[in-house]
């Protein structure tokens, strides 16, 4: 059962090309109020489930001294006893396959799926992956819990696009993007420190897609903010 789920994980990236390719069958229905019904409820589950998952991975960190010292909360192995954060991590592995479905969605709404929205959720389950298959890098709650805290509003902007949190989507878009430096800080922070072990792939592995995410969330948000204002002026 082990080697059946590594697999999974493992190949991801490929199961989601066949994914895209599979909702392509699917007629687009942007005016379907069921649709957007069913969306709207995807968008809640996934902004709660960001919610219960930050807390789980930040108090599960906090049990094991992690904010003590920077170097704890970058260096320090988790007890492999620690119930709450390996569950936290576990569910947040199968939550990156429960996200896939935001590019279901886009299609049925009638968009086009930018590269941005192809490569982030075509590795996002494998980057989870390679930093918890041998054991939960030490530095998990930075990733983890940056994206946690960034979709808890992210996804609810989703379900609302004209409620609240509307004039602030270009913070989110922002806070994205500070998501990736700050992880991408962490993992040459662990790089360099001769004492700071990490999992043998998940470190150099990470660092390359999360310097990929950076360049299209930085590009997705020049085109979308700073060529409009560019425009207007």
């Amino acid at each position: 059962m082990y080697i059946q789920q590594s697999t999974i994980h493992t190949v991801s990236p490929l199961l989601y090309v066949m994914f895209v390719e599979a909702i392509r069958l699917f007629e687009p229905c942007p005016n379907s109020n069921f649709m957007k019904l069913v969306r709207k409820i995807h968008n809640i589950t996934l902004s709660e489930i960001s919610l219960i998952l930050f807390l789980g991975i930040t108090f599960g960190s906090y049990l094991d001294n992690k904010f003590t010292s920077l170097n704890n909360l970058m260096c320090l192995s988790y007890d492999n006893n620690n119930l709450l954060v390996n569950k936290s991590v576990e569910f947040f592995l199968y939550s990156k396959y429960l996200e896939w479905f935001d590019t279901f969605y886009i299609h049925l709404s009638g968009k086009p799926i930018t590269q941005l929205q192809y490569t982030h959720h075509m590795t996002t389950a494998l980057v989870v992956y390679i930093n918890s298959m041998e054991y939960i890098s030490p530095y998990m709650l930075v990733p983890m819990g940056l994206n946690c805290l960034v979709h808890i509003p992210m996804y609810w902007y989703f379900a609302f696009p004209k409620g609240v949190l509307n004039k602030y989507k270009r913070l989110i878009t922002v806070s994205q993007i500070g998501q990736h430096i700050i992880v991408i800080s962490g993992g040459i922070y662990t790089h360099l420190k001769d004492d700071c072990q990490q999992n043998k792939y998940g470190n150099n592995i990470g660092l390359i897609i999360y310097f990929m995410y950076l360049f299209y969330f930085t590009l997705f948000y020049i085109n979308s903010y700073m060529n409009k204002m560019i425009k207007k002026k």
